[in-house]
Order: structure tokens, then C-alpha cells, then sequence
């Protein structure tokens, strides 16, 4: 049986947040929860998981504070390799059995070469959702793919996908969410309870670090509940399969 796990927060529609969510998921498991995580950032050209590490090294290095911050931490950060998608597989068995948890970010758009054998050996896709007739519609084409073209194939070990509310604004009337989720579930697509809210604190430097823990203040953005729910998914069999609820609990997770 894989030791490693990998996963795949991944859409066809632009701008839904799969990356943001690639960041905060990563980060929570892996600093937070105790696992070994990896990611691979393959949505070639613009590689932003690869720019945000970037980014995250030259403020360690042009900032003392920071720096020291990061050393009181004891704990290494977790890798991010850069590829392209025709290179991600053999990336990604190089790392079987090395890591807990292995985070692929792709493209968004299934007309790359080796897309597909690609999400043929991900254990888990989570599709990040937004309120928009657009969003949805992409998801649908999404996952009618990952229905005919991988869930179920000899050579597949995709055991299943998920999609999810990203960007949810409470203040709107909730019955077109329920709707939505509805004619989902009509055609097989399971939805995540969890709803990821809508927030300016997204663009906030501390909120997208690749080399710290997502601070207690943004947990309750609908992101606790949904690493939860992921860790619950992903872990079985687990006698306590749940996230923290906050930084100062690190050991408690899963």
C-alpha cells in the first residue's frame, strides 16, 4: 500500500482560488498537523505557487525579524518543485513513500499533454467552487472528465473528487447554494459541507506564507472545517482525523 498521498486541489475555471486553497491546505497539514507535505507546482507557465516560495526566501532574507521568527519554529518548510505538467509524474513517484502528503497544483485547462495520466495517479481531487454560473458550469464539464475519463479506469487510482464552496458570501440568500448542491448530487458529484468564506484577508501577506503556519485569526474563515473535512477524507481510518483548531495545538492534529 502508497505511503504517500496525493492530492489535487484543481479546476477548470480560472480565478476560483485552487492555488490560495493549494497554500492554506499545504501549510495547515504541514505545520500544523504534523505531516509531511510536498508540493508540486505544475500550472505551467505562471508557476505562482513557485513565485509565492520566492517571494517568502527574499522577505527571510531582507527581513531579521521575520528570519528569527522562522528559525523559533523548528521546522523546515515544505518543498515546492516547479514543472511542467508532462514532467509532474515522474516527479511525483520520485516522491513516494518520502512524504505524507503531496499537493499537486495543475493547470487550469484539461488541453495540456499528460493531464490526464497525471490525475490518473492522484488519490484525491477537490474542486474549489464559486457562486457563479460559470464556475459551476466548468465544474460540471470537470467532473463528467474525471467521471468517464479516470474514476474507475484500470490504471487509475483516483478513488474519488470532491467539490466545495470557495469564496461563499454568507450575506447572500443561500438557496441558490442549495440548488446548486443539489443538481451535484443528481448526477453523482459529492459537495464538502464546508464553505470557504469570501474575505479581503486573502490578499494579506501572512495569510498565503508558504514557510509559516496559517495564523489562529484566518481559521475561521471556513478553513479549519474544511482541512477537517479533507483530513477525514484522506485519513479513514484515523482514530482522530481532524485539524487543529487553532496554532497553538499543533501535536493534537490528526
Amino acid at each position: 500500500m502508497s505511503k504517500t498521498t496525493y492530492i489535487s486541489i484543481s479546476s477548470q475555471k480560472g480565478g476560483v482560488g485552487k492555488t490560495t486553497i493549494n497554500v492554506l491546505a499545504a501549510s495547515v497539514f504541514h505545520f500544523l498537523a504534523n505531516q509531511k507535505v510536498a508540493v508540486i507546482d505544475c500550472d505551467y507557465p505562471q508557476h505562482s505557487l513557485e513565485g509565492m516560495r520566492n517571494g517568502d526566501l527574499e522577505q527571510l532574507e531582507n527581513n531579521p525579524q521575520r528570519a528569527a521568527e522562522f528559525e523559533a519554529l523548528d521546522r523546515q518548510a515544505y518543498p515546492v518543485v516547479a514543472c511542467e505538467v508532462k514532467d509532474a509524474l515522474d516527479i511525483a513517484q520520485q516522491m513516494e513513500g518520502q512524504f505524507d502528503l503531496v499537493f499537486i497544483d495543475t493547470p487550469g485547462t484539461i488541453n495540456v499533454p499528460g493531464i490526464i495520466e497525471l490525475w490518473k495517479q492522484t488519490d484525491y481531487i477537490f474542486i474549489p467552487v464559486e457562486a457563479d454560473k460559470l464556475s459551476i458550469s466548468a465544474t460540471l464539464t470537470y467532473a463528467s472528465v474525471l467521471q468517464q475519463f479516470i474514476m474507475g479506469q484500470p490504471d487509475s487510482r483516483l478513488k474519488q473528487f470532491y467539490a466545495f464552496w470557495n469564496k461563499h458570501i454568507k450575506s447572500e440568500k443561500q438557496d441558490f447554494y442549495t440548488r446548486t448542491e443539489e443538481v451535484f448530487a443528481a448526477q453523482g458529484i459529492p459537495f464538502l459541507q464546508s464553505r470557504v468564506e469570501q474575505s479581503v484577508n486573502y490578499k494579506k501577506e501572512g495569510m498565503r506564507s508558504t514557510m509559516f503556519p496559517l495564523g489562529k485569526e484566518y481559521m475561521r474563515l471556513g478553513i479549519s472545517s474544511l482541512v477537517e473535512e479533507m483530513a477525514r477524507i484522506i485519513f479513514p481510518d484515523a482514530a482522530a482525523a481532524t485539524a487543529p483548531e487553532d496554532a497553538a495545538a499543533p501535536n493534537e492534529a490528526l
